[in-house]
């Protein structure tokens, strides 16, 4: 069930759990199946019946395939659709067919979808603009029913890569990368992993020393070799000379909070922000 703020015999909100806002309560993860407004139910459905019968390569991601992976469900207001920056045009063209209405939000990595008040994420790419979505990123996608239509996941591995940059004050997805290792006992593919991060694979590291944190009975579930392997170059990284005094990724993770390094103290900005699609889905 997802959870909701219950009222107690006295007609008074039941307090929240200690350290959570009133108005964040809302949102708590519990385990349990999607529980959606029926309205809200057969928008999503449409959305992925029309993408079925067009043949494009897309996945269904964020809340209905943490849902699968990990047994969570958290509340959640869209539908996150990922696809190919050159298949967004022909993606929208189909949704418009289906009586959504399309706009281009941000040419970097999102577009949307409305019917209504309601509408689909069409995600194509992230918002640092460093990882984007390719034909390798579909590769063994689960088959799986999401709303009672059949459709494919985003491999699990492409979810911990893409969430591994999120970590800002207003979004941390560590929680969510400790609960998709946890609900596959650690059972994934590693190297793809990896390989996906490139020159930032740093980042599982850290996401993996939060899990072993996070559940001290779970050791098992850690590729051990892995993270010894990455600890070892990160001290051969810190034998080598410095040569970039400013060299810096925070505004991969956080673009908010670190932004003060860039704008005040002159530190590099790695995000990648050339546009990739025009304001017609149109790939650059």
């Amino acid at each position: 069930m997802v959870a909701r703020i219950k009222m107690n015999g006295n007609n008074e909100k039941k307090a929240p759990p200690m350290g959570v806002h009133i108005d964040e309560q809302l949102n708590i993860t519990h385990e349990g199946e999607p529980d959606l407004d029926i309205k809200v139910e057969v928008v999503f459905q449409q959305a992925i019946k029309a993408l079925n019968e067009s043949g494009l390569k897309y996945a269904v991601g964020a809340a209905f395939a943490r849902n699968i992976y990990t047994g969570i469900w958290r509340s959640t207001k869209d539908l996150d659709i990922f696809l190919k920056p050159e298949d967004l045009h022909a993606v929208m063209n189909v949704l418009k067919k289906a009586g959504f209405r399309t706009s281009v939000e941000n040419p970097v990595w999102l577009a949307k979808a409305y019917k209504g008040r309601h509408f689909v994420d069409l995600i194509f790419g992230t918002g640092h603009g460093i990882y984007r979505f390719d034909d390798r990123s579909f590769e063994g996608g689960p088959r799986v029913e999401v709303l009672d239509v059949e459709t494919t996941l985003i491999p699990i591995e492409e979810m911990i890569v893409s969430n591994s940059y999120l970590a800002s004050r207003q979004r941390f997805d560590g929680a969510d990368i400790a609960h998709l290792i946890h609900g596959v006992k650690g059972k994934l593919d590693w190297d793809r992993v990896v390989e996906r991060l490139g020159e930032d694979r740093q980042l599982i590291l850290w996401h993996l020393v939060l899990f072993d944190y996070i559940y001290p009975g779970h050791k098992d579930y850690l590729p051990q070799a892995l993270m010894l392997k990455l600890f070892n170059e990160m001290r051969q990284r810190w034998k080598k000379p410095v040569r970039r005094k400013k060299a810096f990724r925070g505004m991969l993770v956080d673009p908010f909070s670190f932004a003060v390094d860039v704008e005040d103290w002159g530190y590099e900005d790695r995000r990648n922000l050339e546009p990739l699609v025009d304001e017609e889905g149109n790939i650059l």
